[in-house]
């Protein structure tokens, strides 16, 4: 990559390698429990971010322990555990808009632990994503899936507590980013990887069709598609490639329509015009306080689209 134009379009491909993302995952649930399935592809996908980092610029190890330890149990243990729970029992399209939610969590969140003070149109898209979460969990229907929708809710808060968590040690010292994403996902996977010892896990189902499923989410859109994102981000701001958080759950909700056949209410659509109208604040707002110079809402490090 070495033009602004290439970089926009890496943009494109990898959107939309994270939209399909999330079909691929929950098609691959179909034939594997969603422990044992996250253990492996997380796994696979550190051993390719280790072998790209070695073969750069060899073995690196963490400035700051503490950064990778706390990171690696918000980013991948609670995040990456939790998407994958939320898909083994609920639509695709649902979870993704759930998850994308990270960002208004992350204003919350960086309040009192980074001391970004939530101001003016950002207090009016908490209140309409909090809006859109009631609508699409609906917790007063008992009697619909809603261990799933939370689950999903549970990983963009992860996902949000990661970012910030980010952000609070990079103000000490400054990362290596694959190196720092590498080791903290290894950390990550270290307690999930225990689980199997406790818990009477059915194997996984392999097949051609699982392991090409299994490529596309670990080593695909997982690993390559961070490496692919730092690229990005030689050539883009940060505020402008995370833009692409508008499209994914756009593509993942309209694959799950035609492939699964996924139906939404009519108040679960309000709800995610909520949550989308809410985006468009937060990132309006964000582009601003860029333009300005002042310091814009920690940007999200996708590892996988969610």
């Amino acid at each position: 990559m070495r033009t602004r134009r290439g970089a926009y379009a890496a943009l494109l491909f990898l959107t939309l390698i994270w939209g399909a993302n999330w079909i691929a995952m929950k098609l691959a649930l179909e034939h594997s429990d969603p422990v044992t399935f996250n253990i492996q592809r997380t796994w696979f996908a550190v051993l390719v971010l280790f072998g790209v980092m070695i073969a750069e610029r060899g073995l690196r190890v963490p400035t700051s322990w503490s950064a990778v330890i706390v990171t690696g149990l918000l980013q991948t243990t609670i995040n990456f555990g939790s998407t994958t729970m939320a898909l083994a029992g609920g639509a695709p399209g649902r979870t993704s808009v759930l998850v994308f939610t990270m960002p208004f969590w992350t204003l919350l969140i960086a309040w009192p632990v980074l001391g970004e003070r939530v101001r003016g149109s950002q207090w009016l898209a908490i209140c309409l994503a909090f809006a859109g979460l009631l609508l699409l969990v609906a917790p007063w229907d008992w009697h619909g899936a809603i261990a799933p929708r939370l689950w999903a809710v549970l990983s963009g808060f992860g996902w949000a507590a990661g970012t910030v968590a980010t952000k609070y040690f990079q103000r000490a010292r400054g990362f290596d980013m694959r190196s720092f994403m590498a080791w903290q996902m290894l950390i990550g996977v270290l307690p999930l990887s225990l689980l199997p010892w406790f818990l009477d896990l059915p194997g996984t189902q392999w097949s051609v069709t699982q392991v090409l499923l299994f490529i596309h989410v670990s080593a695909i859109s997982t690993a390559l598609g961070f490496l692919l994102w730092t690229e990005v981000l030689r050539f883009l701001p940060a505020g402008t490639a995370s833009l692409n958080m508008f499209a994914i759950p756009v593509i993942a909700l309209l694959l799950s329509m035609a492939i699964f056949d996924e139906r939404l209410a009519r108040s679960e659509w309000v709800g995610i015009a909520c949550i989308g109208t809410g985006l468009v604040l937060v990132s309006w707002r964000a582009l601003r306080a860029t333009r300005k110079g002042e310091t814009p809402p920690p940007e999200p490090t996708p590892l996988e689209g969610g």
